[in-house]
């Protein structure tokens, strides 16, 4: 099984880190550890955030085949507005970048990169409640704190969507009371498989390379549109000309 095959879900993490970008007035505080001021302090923590950078580490496991695990791990890159990239470097070399522009996933090893369309991306209803700011929050997601996996250094707050979403049943954040950072991001789907993303050495920058997130086609590479057909010389041509022109930085 390839990791890629979970490309997607990254983005929860993404919007996880958005869902601060706003002032939170989201749930009534509970003890020992007050939900509405974990989210206010992280809420600060993020809003004086413009660009960061962070390993991640990424475990899939697989309800259907007897609670497999697939590992992946690499660096993560995200600036303001909308723009993500996620390097895997295990356990092969693969890139997953999305811009307000377009999407895209690049293989080295099969020499392909597998266009999709951002909207499909940033559509879905948590993506748009984290893009948005959090005041819509309590309107799709019930939110509370799980005491259970709570502790002094760590508090894990729980989202649970109030209409179902086959793609989250339950979604765990964890954030480090120290920093009051995200430190990971654990998503749950209706058929059992669990998806987590841990971060560490989050740094805050200014701003990133731009590059970063601009689509470079290496020689000899193929490029299949979100339904696997290739692209002609004539289709990549036409697309080039839609993006941003490249910056030299």
């Amino acid at each position: 099984m390839k990791i890629h095959r979970f490309y997607m879900i990254p983005l929860l993490a993404v919007c996880s880190f958005l869902i601060f970008q706003s002032q939170p007035a989201l749930v009534h505080a509970e003890s020992p550890l007050a939900v509405g001021e974990i989210l206010k302090k992280t809420g600060s923590t993020y809003q004086q955030t413009r660009a960061f950078s962070a390993n991640f580490h990424q475990s899939v496991t697989s309800a259907a085949a007897s609670s497999m695990t697939t590992e992946a791990s690499g660096k993560l890159y995200y600036e303001k507005p909308r723009q993500m990239r996620w390097e895997y470097e295990t356990p092969e070399p693969q890139v997953f970048v999305a811009n307000q522009q377009l999407a895209w996933l690049y293989v080295p090893s099969e020499k392909q990169i597998s266009l999709t369309d951002p909207q499909k991306i940033f559509s879905h209803p948590l993506a748009q409640t984290f893009f948005e700011g959090v005041g819509e929050l309590k309107k799709h997601y019930e939110v509370t704190l799980d005491h259970g996996q709570s502790s002094k250094e760590t508090a894990v707050l729980k989202l649970m969507p109030r209409q179902e979403d086959p793609e989250i049943k339950t979604l765990y954040l964890s954030i480090d009371l120290q920093t009051y950072r995200i430190s990971s991001i654990e998503v749950h789907n209706a058929l059992g498989n669990i998806n987590r993303i841990s971060l560490d050495s989050q740094r805050a920058v200014p701003s990133l390379d731009p590059k970063l997130f601009q689509l470079d086609i290496p020689p000899s590479v193929d490029i299949v549109d979100a339904e696997g057909r290739p692209l002609t010389p004539a289709d990549i041509e036409k697309l080039k000309s839609k993006l941003p022109a490249k910056s030299d930085k």
